[in-house]
């Protein structure tokens, strides 16, 4: 019986040790620069000359960039940025508390004491694996008051910016419309 029971656990031993998680998903993927998979920044038209776009960051470094906006000078533009730059961008996200914020800062209820109107709606939404809480954050430009967190957005949503080019990339878009007789929102 000792005997048996000494192969049972052997064999258990041996068939464990012989176990791997190579079939596991992303088992042999390097690990990631940021703690999210995609974060995507949204914004709306407004009444003035607000650019309508899309920017789109992805864990593997890729930066898209879409919308109406790019959809009329030229398309989308994709590129990529560096490690440096991914964990920059990661380090804003925890810098500006981008968790502890409330999912929406748009009306009286939201804490907006002041609100102007046609101002355009701000979108950051981080979307993580399996597993992990996403997190979504819609700020209507012209909500105002000491709750909301503006100051913390336009700090990260500038520091993005100094990594993915985008306030930039819009500018020379708008002149290059504008050169070749393009008119209106852009």
């Amino acid at each position: 019986m000792r005997l048996s029971c000494t192969r049972i656990i052997v064999t258990v031993a041996l068939l464990l040790s012989a176990c791997t998680d190579a079939g596991s998903p992303g088992s042999n993927e390097p690990k990631p620069f940021t703690d999210f998979d995609v974060l995507t920044i949204d914004q709306s038209a407004c009444l003035f000359d607000c650019p309508v776009f899309e920017v789109k960051i992805f864990h593997d470094g890729r930066v898209r960039h879409s919308g109406p906006t790019f959809e009329q000078t030229g398309g989308p533009d994709e590129f990529r940025i560096d490690r440096r730059g991914l964990t920059q961008i990661a380090q804003a996200l925890r810098d500006a508390r981008f968790d502890e914020m409330r999912d929406r800062y748009q009306d009286e209820a939201d804490g907006c004491e002041f609100t102007a109107s046609d101002m355009s709606t701000l979108s950051l939404s981080l979307s993580r694996g399996r597993g992990f809480r996403n997190k979504n954050v819609v700020l209507y430009t012209g909500c105002l008051g000491p709750a909301i967190p503006t100051e913390r957005i336009d700090t990260l949503v500038k520091a993005i910016d100094r990594v993915t080019g985008t306030g930039a990339l819009l500018e020379r878009r708008k002149q290059v419309h504008q050169q070749h007789g393009g008119a209106g929102k852009s």
